[in-house]
This record gives C-alpha cells, structure tokens and sequence, in this order.
C-alpha cells in the first residue's frame, strides 16, 4: 500500500510538471545531463554528492555517493526519486526537483517554477543511467557533529591560516570595525548632547558580559531584543537622535566594540522566564523547511555538520562570533545578514533585518552554543 501511495504521489507531481511542450519531449541526453547536473542554478549534484567526476574531493559528502546509481535503479525510480524525493523520505535533504507546491516562503522570482523542465528531467535521467561503477572504498560517511553531543564554534571548522588571522588582533581585519566603534562610544550625537561614554563610562568594564547575554527579554517592548537593537533603543531614548541602519557600517562598528570586552567569556542567555515563547519561535523557525529547496536551517547545521557541502565543511551554525569579518562578503556582517544570505541560498523569501522571527532565531542559536566563547569579532569563510 506505501509503495502505491508514492507512486500516486510522484505520478501526481510529474503531472502537475507537464504542458504543452511535453509533447515534443525528447529521449534524455546523457552529456546534458552531465552539464545539468554540474550547474549551479539546476542539479549542482555535486553540492551534497560525491561522483565519478573530477576533483572529487571538492564534491559534497551530505548525500550518498552517486557512483553506481545507474546499476541499483532503473530510469522509472530515478525519475520519480528526482522529482520528489521526500515522496521515499519525508525527511530527505534532496530539493523536490519538480514540484513546486506546498513549498514555504519561496523567493518571488521562483515562485511556481520547477528546478528542472521535463526535458532537463530525462537528461538528468539518463546521465545517472550512466553511473555503473561502485563507489570507492574511501567513500564511507562521516558522522555528523551534533550540538547535543559536542557543541563546537565555527572557528574548529576553519583552516589554520583563519584560525591564526582571527587570533591576530592586528591582523584580524574585524578590529578596524572595533576601532571605528571606539570613535563612536565617545562622540557626542543628538540633542541630548550625550555620547556612550556619558552614561557607561568604559567599556573594557561596563560592557564586559553583555555580549554573551544577548538576545534577551526587554519588559519594555514586551519582546525580545538583540544587541543591535538595545544600542539602538539607547540612541533613541537616552541620546534622543536617530537609530542607525542595521547592517550600516556605524552599527556593526559600535556592536562590535560593545562585544569586545566579553571576548573568552561563555554565551549565557537565558531562556526561561518570559522569554521561553521566544524561544520556542525561534527553535520552531530553526527546523522548519522554507525556499524553492525546501531546506530548514537544522538540515545543514544540526544534521549534518561536519559534512561536505561542495569542498566546504558545514559548521554547526553557532552564533558566538558575530558580528564577524567574512571573506566571502570582504567586509563585517551581523548574524542577521547571515540569516538573509542563508534564506536566498535555499531561494527562500529573506525577512526584513530585525524582524522578530529573527531575533527569535538569534536567541535559539546562541542556546545552542551556550558555554562556547564569544569571539566577537570572528573571521569566517
């Protein structure tokens, strides 16, 4: 009886694929396949797959190895596991190829479109066909590195030279932000003709602790609130001037140095208390599946850290760095702009920053990593 409820399932979705042009649907070609499956905004296979391909050592380790798929399925099952394989495994990682409904928050650009045509279906199909041989015997998985068993900082994940550039405070670029913010918690700003200084004296003291206790419960607001947001409820309320843009340069300069004196301390937020809804939202939004790929943020960071994804390690996602310098953006970005890179790399629909489902979020992460050392500013990949 399973076994005919998926395949109803996958026919179901197959259908829902097809249209007019179905009918001039062609025999698969194996070298577009092959193409297809390399490229970036169609199969990229490779992602979360180990193949017979070269430079496999930069090829995913999330998935099983493709070699000798061809030889355990016939074309029917490859095309029916492609299309929708959660209709095999609801807790599978592989994106729905073609089906395009009951997908959450979908980027607007991709709404209702299939990853692969029909066409690009049985060209896919057929490369896979292709694969005969086994896999290697070096082949075999590593185990995933779960925050319950053994919370690690992304910093374990980075290579030595990252490791060394991080540890040199002249050298980790993230201190020219730490600088900047020195300048800013001594400027006088706004008609109360007030500056940081005015009211917390300094900061190697008064701020030592608070970073690693962010996000927490504000009774104010009735809601949680993040690091950025208090610096910024205090421009508004004590120094009476304006609040500056998240993601602006002065913001993360200034959260930046506010968290340079919990450096080496231990992420301690509570999550008991009137913030536990909170909580709960945010550890909700960890797991839930979003975007086009159909991927929650514990798919990668909590079931398969320690894995491939492509030649990179996936890190378990731990939020006691932030704000951190990133060579892939070559500047200074918040755990926020790392929510929104996330969200439109599984072609989700990015909430706006300081939304509460995102400090909701930040909270959960920084559960996650309680004890872990606060390593404001880090520098990541």
């Amino acid at each position: 009886m399973r076994l005919l409820i998926v395949a109803l399932l996958v026919l179901s979705a197959l259908r829902s694929h097809a249209s007019a042009s179905d009918a001039t649907l062609q025999p698969g070609d194996s070298d577009r396949g092959r193409q297809i499956v390399l490229t970036r905004d169609k199969g990229d296979c490779v992602i979360c797959h180990a193949m017979p391909l070269p430079g496999r050592e930069s090829h995913g380790t999330i998935g099983p190895p493709l070699d000798g798929v061809g030889a355990r399925y016939n074309a029917n099952d490859l095309r029916a596991r492609v299309s929708d394989p959660k209709a095999f495994n609801s807790e599978s990682i592989m994106p729905a190829y073609v089906r395009v409904t009951g997908l959450h928050r979908v980027l607007k650009s991709y709404r209702g479109k299939p990853i692969l045509t029909a066409q690009e279906l049985e060209d896919v199909v057929a490369y896979l066909l292709t694969l005969k041989e086994p896999p290697p015997a070096s082949a075999a998985p590593t185990p995933a590195l779960t925050t319950e068993t053994n919370p690690r900082s992304g910093y374990d994940f980075l290579s030595p030279e990252n490791q060394q550039l991080q540890n040199d405070e002249f050298a980790n670029p993230g201190m020219l932000w730490a600088e900047k913010g020195r300048a800013l918690w001594n400027a006088i700003d706004g008609p109360a003709k007030k500056s940081c200084a005015s009211c917390h004296h300094e900061a190697a003291h008064r701020m030592r602790g608070v970073r690693a206790r962010y996000p927490q419960f504000d009774p104010r607001r009735k809601k949680l609130i993040s690091l950025e947001q208090r610096i910024n409820q205090c421009r508004a309320i004590r120094m009476r001037t304006r609040p500056y843009p998240h993601e602006s340069e002065a913001l993360l300069a200034l959260t930046t140095f506010v968290g340079l004196p919990s450096r080496g301390m231990p992420v301690n937020v509570r999550v008991d208390g009137p913030a536990r809804p909170f909580f709960e939202a945010g550890r909700e939004f960890f797991f839930r599946r979003r975007g086009q790929l159909d991927l929650a943020c514990a798919q990668c960071h909590e079931n398969n850290a320690g894995q491939r994804l492509r030649g990179e390690v996936v890190s378990q996602g731990q939020s006691n760095g932030f704000p951190i310098y990133r060579h892939l953006w070559q500047t200074l970005g918040s755990v926020q702009r790392m929510f929104q890179w996330c969200n439109t790399a599984v072609l989700a629909e990015p909430l706006p920053y300081g939304a509460d489902e995102y400090v909701n979020l930040e909270l959960y992460l920084a559960w996650r990593g309680q004890g872990l050392p606060v390593e404001t500013p880090a520098v990541r990949r």
